[in-house]
Order: structure tokens, then sequence, then C-alpha cells
């Protein structure tokens, strides 16, 4: 069996539905059961391969497999690396967190593939702290605010930007100026922190329902 890690750069928002909802406005997201963090099924994936596969369709079956048999491609779930979060300077950083960048390591490790950083993993004392890399757009006056909030960050952190370095690079292989945008805008928060980020900061669309006559329905008027 040949397993490799494959790196999903989303380059506009990203709904993963769960197919049902628990209010009547908004759908929830797919999201982890033990951490609560965004998540895109493996299935979900696999379907949109199967569907833009250009090749052979005894090849296609093969891969992804028929009704009666399973195929020989399995994908598993796909788990977050870095969250895009609203920042007040910098427009926006790519966040992660001690508890994400360990789970990453154990990820590459088990299957044998190369970590992109060597770098020890800091940890982040305190909800109100974080790392940044030196020369980063977050930070003004000496603060870094993400949201709502005001954090205190370290810019003297090497490992921080040989993480952030090695992250970019296996992102953004041949592009040098996505990769510079990358890791002006990274940032390590500790888990606690990360895990309302990952709650708080993710993209709400509401769904607006329409009756027969074209008006909003009588029951609340959103999906």
């Amino acid at each position: 069996m040949k397993a490799t890690i494959v790196y999903l750069h989303a380059i506009t928002p990203v709904h993963s539905g769960t197919g049902q909802t628990v209010a009547v406005i908004d759908l929830p997201i797919a999201r982890e059961k033990a951490t609560g963090w965004p998540m895109i099924p493996g299935s979900s994936i696999k379907g949109v391969v199967r569907d833009s596969y250009p090749g052979d369709e005894k090849v296609k079956e093969e891969l992804f497999g028929t009704q009666e048999n399973a195929g020989k491609l399995v994908l598993t779930d796909q788990r977050i690396l870095c969250l895009p979060v609203r920042s007040f300077f910098g427009t926006f950083a790519w966040v992660t967190c001690p508890l994400v960048l360990q789970r990453f390591v154990k990820d590459m490790t088990g299957i044998g593939a190369t970590v992109p950083f060597t770098a020890t993993i800091p940890t982040v004392s305190g909800e109100d702290a974080c790392k940044i890399c030196p020369g980063s757009k977050l930070v003004n006056g000496g603060k870094v605010y993400l949201e709502d909030l005001d954090l205190n960050p370290a810019e003297d952190a090497a490992d921080t930007k040989t993480i952030a370095g090695g992250i970019a690079a296996a992102l953004f292989a041949n592009d040098q100026q996505a990769q510079t945008h990358f890791t002006e805008r990274f940032a390590i928060v500790s888990d606690e922190l990360f895990n309302f980020l990952s709650e708080t900061a993710t993209e709400v669309a509401a769904r607006i329902a329409l009756n027969e006559r074209g008006t909003t329905t009588d029951d609340g008027g959103n999906l």
C-alpha cells in the first residue's frame, strides 16, 4: 500500500455541510467529534475527484470502485492545518496551534513522509499570547488583533519562522510570493484559543427559503 499527504488550499470559502441543521437559519459545517475543528469528510473529496476524473472508465472504476466493489483509492478526512482568521492588520492571518502541528507531524511520520520543518513546535502560554514570524504583517503597536481579540506576540521565536517557512514551501512550492505572504501572516496561538477561533471565526452563510409565491416562508424565512 502506498500513502501520501495531499495539501488542500481553499481559494474561496468552503462549506462542507453535515446534511442536517440544528436551527432554522444556518446549516452547520462538518467538524471532528473529538476536537470540534472544521474538517472535510474523505467521502466528499472522493466524490468530487471521481466526478472530475478524466481518465479511462475502467481505470476510474478500479480507483474509485463501483456499487459492487470498493475501489483501490482511499481518501481520509481532510484535517485542518491553518485556519484563516480576520486580522485588523495584514487583512487576515493563517492561524494554527501546537496540537494541530503535533498531529500533523504524527500523520506525516506515520506514513513515512518527510515533515516539511525540523523545528521544535513551540508552546504558547496564555490565551492572549501568540507566536509570529519576524517582520509579520499582523503586528501593530506591539499587538496582534485577531477578530476581536488583542494578543501579545513574540517575534523572536526562530522555530516559528522555520515552521512557517516549511509549511509555506510545501503549500506553494513554485510561488515565492505566496510563500512570503504566508509567513508574514502566520501565527501560532494556544490550543484553547484555536478551539475558540475554530468555532467563532468560521464563515456563516444564511439561507433564504422562498415559497411558491416568491416570498419568504411563514415559518422563519430561512434555511
